[in-house]
């Protein structure tokens, strides 16, 4: 046990007993799982969590309602929560987080990258002992604002900084004039240049050539996809999607690129 206590709150018995055992089988924390939010009110002060885990919909008490009777506890104020939900939309995502939630997780969820995510977010939590390196950056060049936040959010957690464009000529004027960054997100439908016309950009510009770079695109249009991965793209994502799997890409794709250079 690594000493960190988390709060799980679902009331699906099975998701409940997956998540229990991930944390604390693989995580190494100490795990209190209950199924509603009445009874974590009655039990979270005395267990005094360091995290506190929710699922967003539950009878009676929601995962939103439940927070904020929980952060009117003695002591629970500042504890980071984290959500659970099978909606994980731009939109959702936004106002999960103006309830103040460090991160939100989809269902359903690989153990594996449960732990992480919470490592990730305890993580977060820790001050700094050491100079910070600069932090990886990805260009995402998306027109639609709630999908952009979502890569953002999603970028953020896994310590990128997001250089934003939000249609096709931003996307050029960053390509030619802006920052070189770690991964490029782009979206293949945009307004004015579209992504495949940015991506043969990219590829013929020397300093982009080695960028791994993720295509967006829509169910069903296989033949774009097979334009773009020909045009040198390094990989792709139809919307909507499982923010678990954009995370797995980023970081095969980054490990892929370590191990050639």
């Amino acid at each position: 046990m690594n000493g960190k206590r988390i709060l799980l709150v679902d009331d699906d018995p099975d998701i409940r007993e997956i998540a229990r055992m991930a944390l604390g089988l693989i995580g190494g924390y100490e795990v209190l799982a209950l199924s509603s939010g009445k009874e974590a009110l009655a039990a979270a002060c005395e267990f005094a969590p360091d995290l506190m885990m929710l699922d967003v919909f539950m009878p009676e008490m929601d995962g939103p309602q439940t927070l904020v009777a929980l952060r009117q506890l003695p002591g629970l104020s500042e504890v980071p929560a984290v959500f659970l939900t099978a909606r994980t939309q731009g939109k959702d995502v936004m106002h999960y987080r103006a309830l103040g939630a460090s991160d939100v997780i989809a269902k359903p969820f690989i153990p594996e990258h449960l732990c992480n995510r919470v490592d990730a977010v305890f993580a977060a939590a820790q001050p700094p002992t050491a100079p910070v390196e600069s932090p990886r950056t990805a260009l995402i060049v998306e027109d639609d604002p709630d999908i952009r936040y979502l890569l953002g959010f999603i970028l953020e957690q896994q310590g990128y900084r997001m250089i934003a464009a939000h249609d096709g000529s931003e996307g050029l004027h960053a390509i030619s004039e802006g920052q070189l960054t770690d991964i490029v997100i782009l979206d293949i439908m945009l307004p004015g240049t579209d992504g495949l016309a940015l991506l043969d950009r990219l590829r013929a510009t020397d300093r982009w050539k080695a960028v791994p770079v993720i295509m967006l695109t829509s169910k069903g249009d296989e033949q774009t996809v097979t334009r773009a991965l020909s045009a040198g793209a390094s990989d792709y994502l139809v919307k909507p999607f499982d923010p678990a799997d954009l995370v797995d890409r980023i970081e095969r794709l980054q490990s892929r690129r370590s191990s050639v250079s």
